[in-house]
């Protein structure tokens, strides 16, 4: 079930200094559900106009709540939270490639749009956020930690037997 689309006019959401707030249920980001073990819960969002100290447009976004993402190590689930704060500068659809800046101290851009699709955006800087592989830490999974013990012996085992055949010639 995608979400309903929440379309905004980028533009007049800065000229006005607008400020929107809401809820999006995670059971509707179809292409974040593909990331997670289970869709349940919702992320909450805030989006706000404003410019830049060059009085270039800009959308202030906010958003935060908890994923259910599964852990690569011991395949359990587990809670990750989010939490985005961000400034995407708004440009010409045309200047887009021209407008980007490396520099991580400048915002991203994105294009200016009459019906800008916030669900996607959301959803768009969710997705960049999530650990490319997810884990527990290693003292909140039984398994995870077990398998780090069971490593380090096999690997000290292992270094004991090399200098024990070293020895013997």
């Amino acid at each position: 079930m995608p979400v309903t689309l929440i379309v905004v006019d980028s533009l007049k959401l800065v000229q006005g200094r607008q400020r929107l707030a809401g809820a999006i249920p995670v059971a509707g980001l179809l292409r974040l559900a593909e990331s997670l073990q289970n869709t349940s819960g919702n992320l909450e969002y805030s989006v706000a106009g404003d410019v830049d100290r060059q009085h270039r447009p800009l959308l202030r976004l906010r958003v935060s709540g908890v994923v259910q993402l599964q852990c690569q190590r011991c395949l359990d689930g587990f809670e990750h939270e989010i939490h985005i704060e961000t400034a995407l500068r708004l440009v010409a659809p045309e200047a887009l490639d021209t407008e980007y800046d490396d520099n991580p101290d400048e915002p991203d851009c994105i294009a200016v749009s009459a019906e800008l699709d916030l669900a996607a955006l959301i959803e768009d800087e969710v997705l960049l956020v999530l650990p490319a592989y997810p884990h527990h830490a290693r003292h909140e999974c039984g398994q995870c930690e077990g398998a780090g013990n069971a490593d380090a012996a096999s690997a000290k085992i292992l270094a004991f037997s090399a200098l024990a055949a070293l020895k013997s010639k």
